[in-house]
């Protein structure tokens, strides 16, 4: 038969001749007789481990590569012949090794040959491998593949599971909001609150609380010194008027002397002498009372003075005051409210978009936000491709081969 022929002769394995026994063709010939299907490796491994109960690696691979290519499953299947195929057994190296294959058998310290691609590479997807020993499978590449497999899984969960899927404070930096839509709907909320608040919780919430309270104070200050002033302006009018009683009455005494004085010029009696002196001690009261006069006509004016600009004082304080009330305060409340709302959207879209009642992803749908996709695809893969590419334990593993750094991720 030909399979015995060619299994007589020297096996090469990567420069080295591997003898075949008697156990080994038994095996070929069993496992063709049980129809185990050639081409499938992981379907001959286990039947070599369970069936036959072998345990070393090198023989497992040995038969497993002469059953693989020199049976064709269609002889097999169909014709039920188990005579070896025309393929080389010189074609064994090239076929089935390839440098992922090789690099993941290193690093698990099996023979590549026990690995399967489950995964076929391509530009932006990993070479994916199971082991048949343990069932696990891992993924193999460059950095330079690493990234962009990396790249495209970002992409495709975007593009199936939308930005939800992401955490959302992280995703805030890459957010941004629509600065018209994010005005309007302050406002509009700035303009809920002006309703359903009273003018006390309208301060509070736009912060100036402190300076409506201290703007009352200096009112009610200004207002009692108003009244000190007032009082006291009084007083000095009232003092003012007697004074000037006072004045009419020494003037008239005056005149009244000095009728007399004229009258009785001729007197010899003295009185002329005694009328002189009298005018003259009224002359000087009346010059002192003038003085006095004087002095208080000019704190009369001071105090005319005074209470005029702390009266306007007291305006300007009263319009200060009204910007706090009523309608002026809910214009202003809308105002602030609507600029610390958008300010809030802008530092937190996050909350801007929760606000409106949206998810991320219908928030960008909407318009109200947009999302720097290649920012967000460039900044998860730098933090961390083990949880994108190890499915199985997020762990990024690297091992060196002929000077190539590879990266391997368990899935």
């Amino acid at each position: 038969m030909k399979l015995l022929n060619i299994i007589k002769e020297s096996i090469y394995r990567e420069g080295e001749s591997v003898k075949v026994n008697r156990f080994d063709m038994k095996a070929l010939f069993y496992m063709c007789q049980e129809k185990v299907n050639p081409m499938n490796i992981d379907e001959v491994y286990n039947f070599l481990v369970d069936n036959l109960y072998l345990k070393n690696e090198e023989e497992i691979v040995k038969i497993i590569k002469l059953y693989k290519h020199n049976f064709s499953y269609e002889d097999i299947q169909e014709k039920g012949g188990c005579e070896m195929s025309e393929d080389s057994i010189d074609n064994l190296i090239r076929e089935d090794y390839d440098e992922e294959k090789i690099v993941l058998g290193q690093w698990l310290g099996v023979n590549p040959y026990l690995l399967q691609m489950v995964g076929q590479p391509s530009e932006n997807y990993l070479a994916e491998y199971r082991e048949f020993k343990d069932e696990n499978d891992y993924r193999v590449g460059t950095y330079r593949d690493v990234v962009s497999a990396a790249k495209q899984s970002v992409l495709n969960i975007i593009e199936t599971e939308g930005y939800d899927y992401f955490n959302s404070d992280w995703l805030s930096y890459y957010i941004e909001i629509d600065e018209e839509s994010a005005k309007y709907d302050a406002e509009e909320r700035a303009k809920e609150d002006v309703v359903n608040y009273d003018d006390e919780t309208l301060r509070d919430m736009i912060y100036v609380t402190n300076e409506y309270e201290g703007l009352i104070d200096d009112r009610e200050y200004e207002a009692e010194e108003l009244k000190e002033k007032i009082g006291e302006y009084k007083i000095v009018k009232f003092k003012l008027e007697k004074l000037n009683k006072e004045k009419k009455i020494i003037e008239r005494e005056i005149e009244t002397l000095g009728f007399s004085l004229d009258y009785d010029n001729d007197d010899d009696g003295g009185y002329s002498e005694m009328y002189n002196v009298d005018i003259s001690e009224m002359t000087d009261t009346l010059y002192k009372l003038e003085t006095v006069i004087f002095e208080h006509l000019s704190y009369v004016e001071q105090l005319e003075t005074e209470i005029h600009e702390v009266e306007e004082t007291i305006k300007e304080s009263n319009k200060l005051i009204y910007q706090y009330e009523g309608e002026d305060l809910k214009e202003m409340a809308v105002e602030v409210l609507s600029e610390d709302y958008l300010q809030k959207y802008s530092d937190d879209p996050i909350t801007y978009v929760e606000d409106s009642g949206f998810s991320i992803g219908e928030a960008e749908s909407e318009g109200i936000i947009s999302i720097n996709e290649d920012e967000v695809v460039r900044e998860h893969v730098s933090d961390d491709r083990g949880s994108i590419l190890a499915d199985y334990d997020g762990l990024e593993n690297t091992t060196i081969f002929n000077g190539i750094k590879y990266y391997i991720y368990r899935t």
